[in-house]
């Protein structure tokens, strides 16, 4: 006895035979297209150019969305050249969530403490739109104990200077607010954690380790 399928079931059939889970094919992806395969295929700079260039506007464009639809200063200056750092040279020591998240909150803590107390000796708070001498003590004040700071905690990040600066000169004060630039702060360092993960770079989850990175290179240069 003949028996006939119908197209449905035919498909069916043919799922069952050749099965194809999204795990699979993120196997089959990363196995073409993630970056360390990129890496040994292609030229470095372009693809370091391209894929920070999209990585780092994509990371970028989710803060600003979220500032805007919050109406929360999410968004600041400084959040550039960190993502920079993190798209380019994801395994040095500036580049690991440790570093970024401690260097951005040592920033903003030293920046207000310099800020808070310019403006206990002066008697207002120091702004920037009031250029003065108040001013530029509180910037340097600011930026001399960030220094110190993160020297002394070993998380050295230059992006962190900016942000040292936008607190001290009274840009952002508000306890509200400087609590949200830190949550900005973490959901760039791991968003960039995630990016890296997706596109084959063993990036580090919080400290920077040679070790870990070294493996997790081979493993993903063999998958």
């Amino acid at each position: 006895m003949i028996r006939y399928h119908t197209a449905s079931q035919g498909r069916n059939i043919k799922k069952l035979r050749h099965p194809r889970s999204l795990k699979l094919h993120l196997k089959v992806w990363r196995a073409r297209f993630s970056i360390p395969v990129l890496l040994s295929q292609c030229d470095e700079h372009k693809i370091i150019a391209c894929t920070s260039a999209i990585s780092g506007g994509f990371a970028i464009l989710t803060i600003s969305l979220a500032a805007w639809w919050s109406g929360l200063p999410m968004l600041f200056p400084s959040l550039g050249p960190s993502a920079f750092l993190q798209f380019t040279r994801p395994f040095d020591q500036a580049s690991a969530p440790r570093s970024i998240i401690f260097g951005h909150a040592i920033a903003i803590a030293y920046g207000w403490l310099a800020w808070a107390l310019v403006s206990f000796f002066i008697g207002e708070p120091v702004s920037i739109r009031n250029p003065g001498i108040a001013l530029c003590i509180s910037a340097n004040l600011g930026l001399m104990m960030m220094c110190l700071g993160l020297i002394h905690h070993k998380c050295p990040h230059a992006p962190a200077c900016a942000t040292a600066l936008i607190v001290a000169t009274g840009a952002v004060t508000g306890w509200v607010d400087v609590l949200v630039m830190l949550g900005a702060v973490i959901i760039l360092a791991y968003q960039a954690v995630v990016i890296h993960r997706i596109a084959g770079v063993p990036a580090p989850l919080w400290s920077f380790d040679e070790h870990r990175v070294n493996q997790g290179v081979k493993h993903s240069l063999a998958a």
